[in-house]
């Protein structure tokens, strides 16, 4: 009896300790995502000549800081920081789809696929701790 109590202790310390492995690598994907899209904002000079009527330019700039918003939930709520991120990725999509004509599916790999796969991860880490 012990030594089955003795495997489900290793397995469900194995859980943890895999799910904290992938939130912390869904933290670091979120964190470089985020930064490398308010670094490309910045270098492109979107928030230099930005106007109140541009508004597919205030949609990114609102989309990277609440993608940064979500990395530093994940600090604390790391569910939710999941589903904000993946609702980041969706509106990236839907931006991608509706502003651009040419180059959709390119903008959103690089806007909003990153962010899928740290909500993505950041919810599945959280999943695999809790059922432990």
């Amino acid at each position: 009896m012990d030594i089955e109590n003795n495997s489900d202790d290793k397995k469900s310390a194995g859980k943890s300790k895999t799910g904290g492995i992938l939130i912390r690598i869904g933290r670091t994907i979120a964190f470089i995502a985020a930064v490398f899209l308010i670094v490309m904002l910045l270098s492109e000079g979107a928030l230099r000549g930005i106007t109140t009527s541009d508004t597919a330019g205030i949609l990114l700039i609102v989309f990277a800081v609440i993608a940064l918003a979500a990395y530093v939930l994940s600090i604390w709520r790391v569910n939710y920081a999941g589903i904000l991120l993946i609702i980041v990725s969706l509106a990236f999509a839907v931006h991608s789809f509706y502003y651009l004509n040419n180059g959709q599916i390119t903008a959103w790999l690089l806007t909003g696929l990153p962010h899928l796969i740290a909500g993505g991860l950041l919810l599945f880490g959280w999943r695999m701790k809790k059922t432990v």
